[in-house]
């Protein structure tokens, strides 16, 4: 579970809601919400779902949408965005994160000012974009990256 996203929702959360993970990969953050009392949908592109089209889940609305370290990999990255936006109910929130454009690490990368462009064109509101860093502890890493972590409520 992405321990940044676990905070997030403890601080922003004081019940278990829906959730919907865009780029969800092995299903571990999708696993631990549902053992957490949520109602979760995660898709991925081994599911078949292609994340540079809009998505729109049978679920929806979402109380909560995230992604972890699958925007920056995009070629179409506003198209996350609006998948993310139109599964969300009002006052829903987004929660990202990504690989900042600087981190040397990651060949492809995003900028607070790109990610800040499409928040605005959407009107999420309470937008909040930091960057830090963040060492990589996994077998064959053992490295720091740069991670820019995106919140926002529709």
């Amino acid at each position: 579970m992405n321990i940044y996203l676990k905070k997030f929702i403890e601080i922003n959360f004081e019940t278990p809601g829906k959730a919907l993970d865009l780029g969800s990969g092995d299903f571990s953050d999708v696993n631990y919400l549902k053992q957490k009392g949520w109602l979760c949908e995660g898709v991925d592109k081994n599911d078949g779902v292609d994340l540079e089209k809009l998505y729109i889940s049978n679920m929806k609305p979402f109380d909560l949408v995230y992604s972890n370290y699958v925007l920056h990999f995009l070629r179409n990255k506003k198209q996350l965005i609006s998948s993310a936006y139109e599964n969300l109910k009002k006052r829903g929130w987004l929660f990202i994160h990504a690989f900042e454009k600087s981190d040397k690490h990651i060949k492809k990368g995003i900028t607070k000012k790109e990610v800040q462009k499409m928040l605005r064109q959407f009107k999420f509101k309470n937008v909040s974009v930091r960057i830090f860093d963040y060492y990589d502890n996994e077998p064959k890493h053992n490295h720091w990256h740069r991670i820019i972590e995106i919140s926002a409520q529709k």
